[in-house]
């Protein structure tokens, strides 16, 4: 159970619509403090070392703060899983963003993608301690999938996550679907190219190239790209 501590609080059987029976699991577990390598984190995200205090002060608030809740549905053919790191996370940066901090707005940004990623992780290897199988290339729902993803909610209640104008609340939630796969090394999500985790267990190329840059974003005075989140923070693509 390295780095994350895990804890299976309910488990039931549903049936779906055509009749086929499901199991479905909920999940409720938090990121340890430094389970985020802090210098690589730096690297990744372009911060300065100046910064490092205020980075290690904010992961162990948020390591304090955040409990991250998830729930997957085995089927026969695969999994669909759902992870949230809830309401709370909505507020705390609503009020970071508020008060016009925006390195501690961008940081608390970068440390939410670092926990979706390794609750990906965590939840690849419950599924294999499950089924003896691995989950493989991770599929995305977005708003071509809302009747699946209404459907999905329902199984997991208790997750409190919702779907309003095709956008899922807490912000900070997915929901993604894999097949079975029997081999670790045909698991995750195949994007390790474009992808900044580089410690994820699943990572499958020795050498990351630099990726290339998005048109429409923002970047800072040393090229890092911001994410959609962070262009919405520092004032970009604000509706009229």
């Amino acid at each position: 159970m390295r780095n994350v501590k895990l804890k299976a609080v309910l488990r039931q059987i549903i049936t779906d619509e055509k009749g086929e029976r499901m199991n479905c699991k909920e999940y409720r577990f938090s990121i340890e403090q430094n389970a985020i390598p802090m210098d690589s984190f730096i690297r990744r995200f372009h911060f300065d070392e100046k910064d490092r205090e205020l980075l290690v002060a904010t992961e162990r608030f948020l390591v304090e703060m955040i409990t991250i809740e998830a729930g997957i549905q085995y089927r026969e053919d695969g999994t669909v899983s759902v992870v949230t790191l809830g309401k709370r996370f909505d507020e705390l940066s609503n009020l970071v963003a508020e008060s016009g901090n925006l390195l501690l707005a961008y940081s608390m940004e970068c440390f939410a993608m670092e926990f979706l990623s390794k609750s990906y992780e965590k939840m690849n290897e419950m599924v294999f301690r499950e089924t003896g199988k691995w989950m493989g290339e991770y599929h995305f729902w977005g708003t071509d999938n809302s009747e699946e993803i209404r459907r999905i909610l329902e199984a997991f209640q208790n997750l409190f996550i919702t779907q309003t104008d095709g956008m899922l609340r807490p912000l900070k939630s997915v929901i993604f679907a894999a097949d079975y796969k029997e081999k670790k090394e045909e698991s995750g999500c195949h994007n390790c190219e474009q992808c900044n985790n580089v410690t994820c267990s699943f990572r499958n190329i020795i050498k990351k190239q630099n990726p290339k840059r998005k048109p429409g974003y923002p970047t800072s005075s040393k090229g890092a790209v911001y994410s959609y989140g962070i262009s919405r923070i520092m004032g970009h693509d604000r509706k009229e």
